[in-house]
């Protein structure tokens, strides 16, 4: 091979991998929308989607802004704690100057079908410890057991939380000590245990 077209392809692979957005959409709850210069230490622009039902009324709110790849989380990130209880989030991570300023698509409706596991669930905020748990039946992709201990906060107001039930898989990305900015809350996590959801136990009727 051509020892010029070797370098360039060099080149090329080098300002791909040191590539970087100068500038990201910036909409954060609370603060004016706008265009901003990235830090130094922001290498990706994110978007993230949330929606959740605390208190029996479904919240949603969308966060665009710069942000660091290495300390941010990308996939769906569904948790079903039962008794109607969910937290749902969406995060894009993208490379390019101003990749984020699109308008934000809903997202596809959760699937409510049974996938024959179950976990046990409970939502306990203003608490650390779960005192009770329902068993749940897991749906769609929320394959996953979870048991997450944390706080969540919200214009300077931060109660503490405890809970269980049916996660998905990329859940497991999140690690005791992160903090989850996201379009709603923030999420401060204590501890986190994710494993497989075991199998729905079925009664032999015959």
């Amino acid at each position: 091979m051509d020892v010029r077209l070797v370098l360039c392809l060099l080149w090329a692979l080098l300002a791909t991998a040191s590539a970087r957005p100068s500038s990201c959409y910036h909409s954060i709850p609370g603060e004016s929308n706008a265009v901003r210069s990235c830090s130094s230490g922001a290498d990706s622009c994110i978007a993230v989607q949330e929606a959740n039902s605390f208190g029996g009324v479904v919240n949603t709110g969308v966060l665009q802004l710069c942000t660091n790849s290495l300390i941010s989380l990308e996939g769906d990130l569904d948790f079903e704690f039962g008794g109607g209880v969910y937290v749902r989030v969406h995060s894009e991570i993208c490379r390019e100057t101003n990749c984020n300023t699109g308008e934000i698509k809903e997202r596809p409706k959760i699937s409510t079908v049974p996938n024959g596991r179950q976990c046990p669930s409970c939502f306990a905020p203003g608490s650390h410890r779960c005192l009770h748990n329902v068993t749940l039946h897991c749906q769609g992709a929320a394959n996953q057991c979870v048991d997450v201990v944390g706080t969540l906060s919200e214009n300077y107001v931060e109660i503490p939380f405890a809970a269980r039930g049916c996660a998905t898989q990329d859940v497991a990305k999140i690690k005791a000590g992160d903090i989850l900015v996201s379009g709603v809350f923030t999420y401060r996590i204590k501890s986190i245990q994710l494993s497989p959801a075991p199998r729905t136990e079925i009664e032999d009727g015959f």
